[in-house]
């Protein structure tokens, strides 16, 4: 009798995939408009993205086998380079809509986006931290300086100013924390007093405020910051059930801005209908709950932890972004992971899947005995034969 390991989860892989076709087909459609105004070629958005899209299937493919035993043993200097490229902003930086979030590389003619990668390396140190951990009760040795790492890189985002995304990585810190079996009481008194010292910090921001002031007024503001919600509302509720038809919306016409990238969800209800809009839900739901199961089967608390960090990552991301755009949240810069117009989202939500897959490959071990391998290689033979006659 041999023992084999299982195979990579192909059920997530064919999510996955799934995913980054809808994300091509609505790139097309949505960015058309845009791009023969802004480039006279209609096809200028999706040109780039097809490229990344190929090289982040490329990263996920190889990541795919990588033993993610690997990325314990260098955990911290994955954190340290996450850490180096934020601070690379405030010199290097290319500063757009009064953000500095990208660093150009004119090498690779590509602006990369640090936070993406520097949210990876958090769950990848945060994972590998925990896990050396069997009960991590004590505040101070064990809660305060993983706390510690995820507040200091959330305040370096917010010197952007990107408030969506470092109050993203405080979410994901204390989401690994609980997991990771910090106790509740710990997390709940650091939580309170997080909002209490930075909730009149983020206020200052003038454009917080004010999407904040337009969601708890209902979006009465369409004409100023509840613009957006209120073009992105029309254009689902116009889809129906089917939606009007790929290529067939009018929302991208200059009405919702954005369309390609925050506020593709919208355009998908606008042509695909409540249709397409739950499939997309489902398809993420679905890689969630695969995420799990991985991280119940992998047979060591570290690649259980980083399958959870990842896929509750990937997965609160696009909730967060749908709920935005259904108005259930205020305004986020936060993508759609697969499906927007964006290379560093899309490049680090696969190369994090391949991540994932290869956790998923490590589940419990599987006899296979020799009688059953020699039925399977004479099944084989035999269609051979057939198919060769």
């Amino acid at each position: 009798m041999r023992r084999e390991s299982p195979a990579y989860d192909r059920a997530m892989l064919y999510a996955v995939l799934v995913l980054t076709a809808i994300g091509l087909v609505m790139v097309m459609s949505a960015s058309q408009i845009v791009a023969r105004q802004k480039f006279s070629s209609p096809f200028f958005f999706l040109e780039r993205h097809a490229v990344r899209l190929a090289v982040g299937l490329a990263l996920m493919f190889l990541l795919m086998r990588v033993p993610y035993g690997i990325y314990r043993r260098v955990a911290p200097w994955f954190l340290v380079a996450g850490f180096v490229l934020l601070v690379a902003l405030f010199p290097w930086g290319r500063r757009i809509r009064g953000s500095n979030r990208w660093l150009f590389l004119p090498l690779l003619n590509f602006m990369l986006q640090p936070v993406e990668l520097a949210k990876i390396a958090l769950i990848i140190f945060l994972s590998a931290k925990l896990a050396g951990w069997r009960r991590p009760e004590n505040f101070r040795e064990h809660v305060l300086p993983l706390l510690g790492a995820g507040l200091a890189m959330a305040a370096l985002v917010v010197c952007q100013p990107n408030v969506s995304n470092a109050v993203f990585i405080i979410l994901l810190t204390f989401t690994m924390l609980f997991i990771g079996g910090c106790r509740t009481l710990h997390l709940l008194s650091a939580g309170a007093a997080i909002i209490a010292a930075s909730a009149p910090f983020l206020y200052r921001f003038g454009h917080v405020s004010g999407r904040v002031r337009s969601f708890l007024g209902g979006g009465a503001d369409a004409d100023g910051l509840g613009y957006h919600v209120d073009q992105s509302l029309i254009a689902l509720g116009s889809g129906f059930l089917f939606g009007a038809g790929p290529g067939r919306g009018h929302q991208k016409y200059n009405f919702l801005p954005d369309a390609h990238t925050d506020f593709i969800y919208s355009i998908i209800g606008e042509e695909l209908g409540i249709i397409g809009t739950a499939c997309v839900l489902a398809l993420f739901a679905f890689l969630l709950l695969r995420a799990i199961r991985a991280a119940r089967r992998v047979p060591d608390r570290f690649g259980a932890l980083l399958a959870l960090g990842i896929g509750f990552s990937i997965a609160g991301t696009a909730f967060i972004n749908m709920s935005m755009t259904l108005g259930l949240l205020p305004t986020a810069g936060l993508p759609l992971p697969f499906v927007s117009y964006g290379g560093s989202s899309l490049m680090t939500s696969l190369a994090a899947t391949g991540i994932l897959l290869n956790v998923s490959r490590h589940g419990p071990v599987v006899a296979t005995t020799a009688k059953k391998r020699n039925g399977r290689r004479r099944v084989y033979a035999r269609r051979v034969g057939e198919a060769v006659a």
